[in-house]
């Protein structure tokens, strides 16, 4: 085919895709096939120019090897042109509310007309548990531990009513957020969730506040992300609340899903000590945070996050180096940033830890995840993957 034009397997090549996702993407509108005429057989052909744009925006890396599997859901709407939305309403209308009120939308499916405020009965079974934990307790083990023993003491764990899911999220998160640093807190909890996590963060430096809540809200929930699909296949073979949550705690461990964020932090730190030209001497693929494997073309929640944070740190040295390493990475073709790349400029902007950003997303995710267990307990379907043997076949003797 001529130099303007690819077939459908030079082009599934191009994206690291199979053939079947290439015809997906273009009955989905990504790609434009056009019909080719003669020689036998129903064929297409793809624009050289568009599908090499496409390719820009998603890594191939991040599609080879993709299973795509659909699953019924009324709670988030994901859109691959960049949109979100969370029973139904646009995630830009719900950034001046609380990560209250959108949690009780997700588990609710409405919107709160008075202010929220969850219990805190148990802030001080929280604090045991984080108080017999050892040193060497990362975030997740901390957040994993309140998640069990709390679990563990609530006599109705296996109630999965839709009511009682959501009392488990409003006794639960709060309880979490106390996780989100080693020291325990003896102190009575805060009267929000982004107010806990901030108390436990912030230091006395002079910084501004960091846009907690709005993290909190724009991260509540991301339709069928690993760790909410595998909550999700457990909490569609029974598994109580607590375990669900748990299950996607274990998720979040991945590198790819739950420590991109991480390696951003470390990449800006390394720029501020070493220059960005150390970091990334080739140019392209040495920068974590930029592009997406759902979205073709940019993440609708990292322009929010990262527009607070300007807001806040216009004008400081972090903020300027951080402008740098954007401009770099624009000139050098790379996608736009994601929300990881937002969450590791917040924790390196705000001089936290480098585990702080994936703590934020399981206490935010929490809200996410008991919605759809609670959608999965409410319309039981057992999600029964199959596999497509590839080994040897031997005779039978």
């Amino acid at each position: 085919m001529d130099g303007e034009w690819m077939t459908a397997s030079e082009a599934a090549e191009r994206l690291g895709v199979t053939v079947r996702t290439l015809y997906a993407y273009a009955s989905r509108g990504v790609l434009t096939a056009q019909p080719v005429r003669g020689g036998g057989g129903r064929r297409s052909r793809y624009e050289r120019a568009q599908v090499e744009a496409l390719a820009v925006r998603t890594a191939k890396r991040e599609r080879a090897g993709q299973v795509e599997i659909r699953v019924e859901t009324a709670v988030t709407e994901l859109k691959p042109s960049g949109a979100l939305t969370f029973r139904g309403y646009p995630v830009e209308d719900l950034l001046e509310r609380s990560f209250e009120d959108v949690a009780e939308l997700l588990w609710t499916a409405e919107l709160p007309a008075d202010p929220v405020c969850w219990p805190s009965e148990n802030h001080l079974e929280a604090t045991r548990v984080l108080a017999a934990l050892p040193e060497t307790a990362r975030v997740l083990d901390r957040m994993s531990a309140v998640a069990t023993v709390l679990g563990m003491a609530d006599p109705a764990r296996h109630d999965l009513g839709p009511d009682a899911v959501a009392n488990v999220g409003r006794r639960l998160i709060p309880a979490m957020a106390a996780a989100i640093s080693a020291p325990s807190d003896p102190r009575p909890p805060s009267a929000s969730v982004a107010a806990a996590i901030t108390e436990r963060l912030a230091r006395d430096d002079g910084l501004p506040s960091a846009p907690i809540d709005l993290a909190l809200c724009l991260l509540a929930d991301h339709e069928l992300a690993a760790s909410t699909f595998v909550s999700r296949i457990a909490a569609s073979g029974g598994a109580d609340p607590y375990a669900v949550v748990d299950i996607g705690i274990q998720a979040m461990r991945s590198v790819d899903h739950g420590g991109t964020a991480r390696e951003v932090h470390r990449m800006l730190r390394r720029c501020a000590e070493e220059g960005l030209s150390t970091v990334a001497p080739d140019g392209v693929g040495e920068l974590p945070g930029f592009g997406h494997p759902v979205y073709t073309d940019f993440d609708p929640r990292a322009p929010h996050l990262l527009s607070a944070l300007e807001r806040a740190h216009a004008g400081s040295d972090r903020w300027n180096l951080l402008r740098t390493v954007l401009a770099s990475a624009s000139q050098r073709g790379l996608p736009a940033p994601n929300i990881d790349f937002a969450l590791g400029a917040m924790a390196w902007l705000h001089h936290w830890p480098e585990e702080a950003p994936v703590g934020l997303v399981v206490v935010a995710r929490t809200a996410g995840w008991l919605a759809h267990a609670a959608e999965a307990y409410e319309r039981p379907s057992r999600i029964r993957p199959r596999a497509v043997y590839l080994g040897p076949r031997h005779a039978h003797r």
